[in-house]
């Protein structure tokens, strides 16, 4: 079998864009990577400012949107002092609607640097810009992208517009999917004497399938009868001694009972998980995709939001390798983690996005150094990219799919509904396009 080649310049293109986040994070800015309802936009800059007791920064809420472009088939014009950067102009149009500032950063593999101009700023200074051909002019000393930045990038977050608007509304998507249906049934299962001692070693060590169960007090508490089929409970239990209830009449009775079911949905909503080719991190415990990654070989996946009806591809899974001298080295992963939540009579499941950083695809990343960098590339995620986060994990939950259902043994006990609860909110957050919020 033969793998897709990838150029020895394309790698050196990735990693010279790669650099982005990392001269952000220099200067104490948040850097976040937008790699999903984006049309043109790669990631968002926000401003922060020092504390006054010098301990850490404060977010601005200022937010600068980016465009990165890489690789030598955008230079041209390339002397020892300036160069010009291709532009298409449906990209171009596109950048100058917003409402806040966009920057275009390209990575020029000649001179291994980062240089970045203003759009909007570039757009009102050059009346021809729109002009064929299209293209950017650089200047190789003033327009470095690196921490000399600072100021002029600092100056641009007060263009920005406020990030709340009261003079119009928007649909708010929550992190929760109404759970539709419970199972209707619990079961209650006497362990026979003998076998009460190591249990959980003694049914963790059985080669049958071991549906999701609590122990306590001598019985096994079970969603389906666990003598119906040949499993592990089943050699563990005293036959013909299977209880069933009402779930909510069980659930009503004690506190107690509360919890376990919340421990029952959530072993069968991990075996769901595992099902769709998810790896389980028991130290983070987060859920991400891992099989066939290798630095040369990312994951992606095909998802259709619910919002926009469109249907793109996702990064969930990529390598990075940051310095030269001591290089850290490393994958990130996006991930998920859930649990589920009663809201009076009615149940949820609540997910919540997150990143993963391994060494290999399995095992966490330690040292120092390297723990820094990527705490700062964890910067919390929000509003839009948070939205579109959930969005595609619902997706990959329902299979794109109104509703599901999580099974046990063959049977389902619970269908969940594929699409997040929504509210209509009297206010609207400005991220993106004039007049539209993301």
């Amino acid at each position: 079998m033969h793998g897709k080649i990838v150029p020895q310049s394309k790698l050196s293109e990735w990693k010279g864009l790669d650099r982005i986040s990392q001269v952000v994070h220099d200067m104490g800015f948040v850097y976040r990577e937008q790699e999903k309802d984006d049309l043109g936009i790669d990631g968002e800059i926000e401003i922060c400012t020092a504390r006054p007791d010098g301990k850490g920064r404060i977010s601005t809420g200022k937010i600068l949107k980016v465009q990165s472009k890489s690789g030598a088939s955008f230079i041209v014009q390339d002397t020892d002092t300036t160069f010009r950067a291709k532009v298409s102009e449906k990209d171009l149009r596109y950048w100058h609607q917003f409402d806040v500032p966009v920057i275009f950063i390209i990575y020029h593999p000649g001179d291994d640097r980062l240089y970045w101009r203003y759009v909007q700023g570039y757009i009102e200074d050059e009346p021809d810009v729109f002009d064929p051909p299209i293209s950017f002019a650089f200047d190789k000393e003033a327009d470095r992208f690196d921490e000399g930045a600072y100021d002029r990038l600092f100056e641009l977050c007060n263009l920005a517009a406020d990030r709340v608007s009261h003079d119009v509304g928007e649909t708010l998507y929550t992190n929760v999917l109404p759970v539709e249906e419970l199972p209707g049934t619990i079961w209650v299962t006497p362990v026979l004497p003998e076998r009460r001692s190591r249990f959980h070693e003694r049914v963790g060590g059985s080669t049958l399938r071991k549906p999701p169960y609590v122990f306590r007090a001598g019985t096994i508490i079970t969603l389906t009868d666990p003598e119906a089929s040949d499993n592990a409970l089943r050699e563990v239990v005293e036959s013909g001694t299977s209880e069933s209830f009402d779930l909510m009449d069980w659930v009503q009775q004690d506190e107690q009972n509360e919890d376990d079911l919340r421990a029952l949905l959530r072993s069968a909503f991990h075996r769901h998980l595992r099902r769709l080719g998810m790896h389980f991190d028991k130290d983070y415990r987060k859920y991400f995709f891992n099989d066939g990654l290798s630095p040369d070989a990312p994951i992606r996946r095909s998802w259709m939001s619910s919002r926009t009806g469109r249907r793109q591809e996702r990064l969930v899974a990529k390598f990075y390798e940051y310095g030269d001298k001591y290089p850290i080295k490393y994958f990130k992963h996006w991930a998920l983690s859930f649990h589920f939540q009663r809201f009076g009579e009615r149940w949820g499941l609540m997910i919540d996005p997150s990143l993963v950083f391994t060494r290999d695809g399995t095992a966490r990343v330690t040292g120092k150094g390297a723990l820094k960098h990527l705490r700062q590339a964890r910067a919390k995620q929000y509003n839009n990219i948070y939205m579109n986060d959930v969005l595609f994990w619902t997706h990959v939950l329902s299979d794109g799919r109104d509703d599901f259902a999580v099974s046990i043994e063959g049977v389902d006990v619970l269908r969940i509904r594929g699409r997040p609860t929504m509210v209509d909110a009297p206010f609207s957050v400005r991220t993106s396009e004039k007049g539209v919020s993301e």
